[in-house]
């Protein structure tokens, strides 16, 4: 070996270095676009979804298996929520739909209302 290969090259330590940082920066970005698709969703989703992705990869079992260790630590993470919060959750919404249809067909009845008075008015003067 002559000299210079003994040497350290502040440009080749320097490349190594960048190289590794992105290398990181883009497995932490990947990763919370993963965790991204999974915020909102139940337990039994959020199970589902991971049986569908990695089932055909590595096995059914193994992929239930994976399941059971990820779901925990999403749930403690606050990423998915229990069945039963997705329940009133979903209650919650349909609830607030059929408000809006019920405010909405009554201001819709109260036009008509108004409408046929003024006509029932017109015939009478």
């Amino acid at each position: 070996m002559t000299d210079t290969n003994k040497k350290r090259h502040p440009f080749r330590f320097l490349f190594k270095f960048l190289l590794f940082i992105g290398a990181t920066a883009a497995v932490t970005k990947f990763m919370a676009e993963r965790k991204k698709d999974f915020y909102g969703l139940t337990e039994s989703e959020a199970r589902a979804k991971f049986e569908a992705k990695l089932g055909p990869r590595i096995g059914e079992e193994k992929a239930s298996a994976v399941a059971d260790q990820v779901i925990p630590r999403l749930k403690e993470k606050g990423v998915i929520r229990s069945d039963a919060e997705g329940a009133v959750q979903d209650a919650k919404d349909a609830a607030a739909d059929s408000t809006e249809k019920i405010v909405s067909a009554a201001e819709d009845a109260g036009a008509s209302m108004k409408d046929a008075v003024e006509k029932i008015e017109e015939k009478i003067d």
